[in-house]
Parts: C-alpha cells; sequence; structure tokens
C-alpha cells in the first residue's frame, strides 16, 4: 500500500514558517514523528520511511528553521532552545492529528536527538507510545577548532548571526557511494552553524545526565560503536540514566558511519528499529 504524501507549513514558536510533510495510510497501526540533525532535511530519511511503506506506519517530518525548506538563515538559530521551542510547537501539532487513535512514536536523529530528549522534559510524554534515538548529540566527537571553541562566546555577542562551517565531511555520514553522490548534489543540505546553537547544546552537555532521569517513555537507541562526529561512550551514559523501565540499545561495529538509517548496514538496523516498534505497538493493545 503506498503512502499519501502532503507538504504544508506551521508557524513556529515566533511565527518563523516551518516546512513539513506527512507520508500517511488510510488505517495506519502507528505514527512515527522524525526531528532530523544538523544541516540535514527531512527528505534525509527517505530509506527509513520507504522501509517502512507497507508496513501501515505514518511518518511525520519538519525541517528545523535555517534548514531545507523552512525559512530563516542556513543554519542559524540565535539560540539553541528556539529549536526545542519549535519542536514542541511540531509535537503539539502532530498530536492532534492523531488525537489518540493509534501509537505515536517519536524519533530524533543527531542534533535532532538532543532537541528530542530536552523536548521530553518539558512535554506531556503520555502523548507518546516510545522514543527512538539514533546517533543522538549528547557529547561530541568530531575536532573543533580552537578559535571556535573558545571564540563562541565574543562571535555570539558581536556577531550573532555569523554562520560559521561545522567540521563535518560526507565520508563522515556514510560508506555508500550512491548516498555520498546524493548529499553532494543535495542543494538543501548545508555545512553551517551559528554560535548560538554551539554554544547551546555545549551547554546541554553539561545538565543531560543530572536531568534525564524524568523521561520515562520506552526508549530505544541505536548509534555506532565509535560514531565519528558524536560521542558514542556519552550517547550510552546519557541513555543509561534514563528513567525508562524499557531501554533497548544496539550499537554497531566500528566503521559504521553517522547516518545509520543511510549507511551500508541500514537494513540490519531498520530490521531492529521495526522489532522495537512491533513490541511497543503490542504492549501499547
Amino acid at each position: 500500500m503506498s503512502y499519501s504524501r502532503f507538504e504544508g507549513f506551521f508557524k513556529a514558536f515566533d511565527h518563523t514558517q516551518l516546512f513539513y510533510q506527512s507520508w500517511t495510510h488510510p488505517k495506519p497501526v502507528a505514527s512515527v514523528i522524525i526531528t532530523h540533525g544538523q544541516g540535514e532535511h527531512s527528505e534525509c530519511y527517505s530509506r527509513l520511511i520507504n522501509f517502512f511503506e507497507d508496513k501501515q506506519i505514518n511518518f511525520y517530518s519538519y525541517d528545523l528553521r535555517g534548514h531545507g525548506r523552512s525559512k530563516g538563515l542556513r543554519g542559524y538559530s540565535e539560540y539553541f532552545e528556539n529549536y526545542v521551542k519549535d519542536n514542541l510547537q511540531f509535537y503539539d501539532l502532530i498530536t492532534k492529528k492523531v488525537n489518540g487513535k493509534h501509537p505515536l512514536f517519536i524519533l530524533g536523529h543527531s542534533m535532532g536527538g538532543l532537541i528530542q530528549t530536552l523536548s521530553l522534559l518539558q512535554a506531556d510524554q503520555s502523548a507518546f507510545q516510545a522514543q527512538i534515538l539514533s546517533a543522538p548529540l549528547f557529547g561530541l566527537a568530531v575536532e573543533v577548532p580552537a578559535f571556535k571553541k573558545h571564540g563562541a562566546q565574543l562571535i555570539h555577542k558581536l556577531f550573532p548571526k555569523l554562520t560559521l562551517g561545522n567540521e563535518i565531511v560526507y565520508d563522515m555520514l556514510s560508506r555508500d557511494p550512491e548516498v555520498l553522490r546524493e548529499y553532494e548534489k543535495d542543494s538543501l543540505r548545508h555545512d553551517r552553524i551559528s554560535s548560538g546553537v554551539y554554544l547551546g547544546f555545549v551547554r546541554e552537555f553539561e545538565n543531560l545526565h543530572n536531568r534525564v532521569s524524568g523521561i520515562t517513555l520506552p526508549s530505544l537507541l541505536v548509534c555506532s560503536e565509535k560514531d565519528p562526529i558524536v560521542d558514542s561512550r556519552a550517547c550510552e551514559l546519557v541513555f543509561a540514566g534514563l528513567g525508562s523501565k524499557v531501554k533497548k540499545s544496539h550499537l554497531y561495529g566500528q566503521e559504521a558511519k553517522h547516518e545509520l538509517f543511510n549507511d551500508i548496514i541500514r537494513t540490519e538496523v531498520f530490521g531492529d528499529l521495526g522489532r522495537f516498534i512491533d513490541n511497543q505497538i503490542g504492549a501499547s493493545k
């Protein structure tokens, strides 16, 4: 059964127009909200979504401000917290659409995983059946140049809208040559980040361990054993601190790259996601 597609915009907390899209079935058994990572956009999850097309699972995703087809300067947000506020707006929009008719899951990748985590600390968790964290940004593995690391406060004060490169190269994301060729041609991807965003997520790294016990949703973590972008060990430690009674983690070989859904092992990863979702759908009945 093929998806019905929808594209549109919704208003962020400050009325910025944010692009979103959906892939839906007439009789879904579940829905998944995706929050994407820094520099990418909602269309980057097409392989994941297509894998589940025959399983009657709806997907909803949006482009962060300054990303994809959403409005805003590329890679810019005055504060990292603005992403969280936007995400809560989108949760509210999709929660009302689903209206409790079937289980609702949330999936956050990389920076989207950190946004999702911070959102859950403010949201009504009972609206969701479970969460999936894909290589969540709970710490950095990629090396940040000293002038950015130590000059971020000054840059934010003097040139708050200045965006700089994010040190990420495509070979860190996937080992699939076809995927890498797509990245090179993808005009919606970018490599920019503002000092406000960088300072915000670094600040959150310090506080996460003391806060995440308040998250009690059933949770799945998928991550490379040695992610080239996020700190895999930090992913494990923060995940271990969740207050969830149901926690499942899958760590993939050290050669696995950051975007597991687009890496050469994606079929294995999709299978692990599918089993987790099926189990949680069963638990909801």
